[in-house]
């Protein structure tokens, strides 16, 4: 909905029958302010841009500046804001919530960070509800998913020409588990391929396809099938080590 509809849609109490806003067919719209606050500095913005994006990253308070047709300007009502305030629920975004222990060990940090992450770019769940279960779900399997590809060394992938988008990168390099007194253990192909297997329903989720996630959607898709090759790389690894096995185990055998 584009600013310049909003304020149709206010006059004509399509949002709120509360609203009273007189407004004469010969006043139009001279120019559109955005506010933080009622009394901050206000930041004029065209008529048709899109309500949602701009009340999130500027803010909700809207100042509609009117002119008749001998240009004198005035303002719309003041009531008009409180009505606004009432609607602004239906464009806020919601982020899922997890219990913060006082200690916070470095996997429950990546996950901080996904979620920090997602809401810079503007993101999340349309209610609170799904923020707690659609969203939440999502967030715990992306950090499994990046943690295991890490403790195992993400950069056997690219080593292999398997390329991590670089979006992701930033989440790497974390693990670290020699600090933990341990050594970098062999990637499993079948632990992969279970991570890979619960991150891929995401990408068609209906969530995911809210304009709003646009920028992760695509490259969500292509992180998994680079999982997704390495694991086929892993299996037809495994499988080849396997038959040199048995062939060597045979003419073991055959010589004894």
């Amino acid at each position: 909905m584009s600013i310049k509809d909003f304020f149709t849609k206010l006059v004509n109490k399509e949002l709120s029958p509360e609203c009273n806003i007189a407004v004469t067919s010969s006043e139009k719209i001279e120019r559109v302010e955005l506010s933080e606050t009622p009394t901050s500095i206000a930041i004029q913005v065209s008529i048709n841009c899109n309500i949602i994006e701009l009340t999130r990253n500027i803010g909700i308070h809207l100042h509609y500046r009117l002119k008749s047709d001998d240009t004198e300007a005035t303002q719309v009502q003041s009531n008009g804001f409180t009505i606004l305030m009432q609607n602004a629920h239906k464009f806020q975004l919601h982020l899922p919530t997890f219990p913060q222990p006082k200690k916070v060990n470095r996997k429950q940090k990546l996950r901080n960070d996904i979620v920090d992450w997602i809401h810079s770019h503007g993101s999340g769940w349309p209610t609170k509800l799904c923020a707690d279960t659609q969203g939440k779900e999502f967030i715990v399997s992306l950090t499994e998913t990046i943690w295991y590809i890490d403790m195992h060394d993400h950069k056997k992938l690219e080593e292999r020409n398997y390329h991590i988008p670089k979006l992701f990168l930033e989440f790497f390099g974390r693990a670290n588990p020699e600090s933990y007194k341990q050594s970098r253990k062999p990637f499993d192909a079948n632990e992969l391929n279970l991570h890979c297997q619960a991150l891929a329903p995401y990408v068609t989720s209906s969530w995911i396809l809210r304009e709003n996630f646009n920028w992760l959607r695509d490259i969500l898709d292509d992180f998994i099938i680079v999982i997704s090759n390495y694991v086929i790389f892993l299996q037809h690894k495994r499988d080849i080590t396997a038959k040199n096995y048995a062939s060597e185990f045979r003419n073991s055998y055959t010589n004894y």
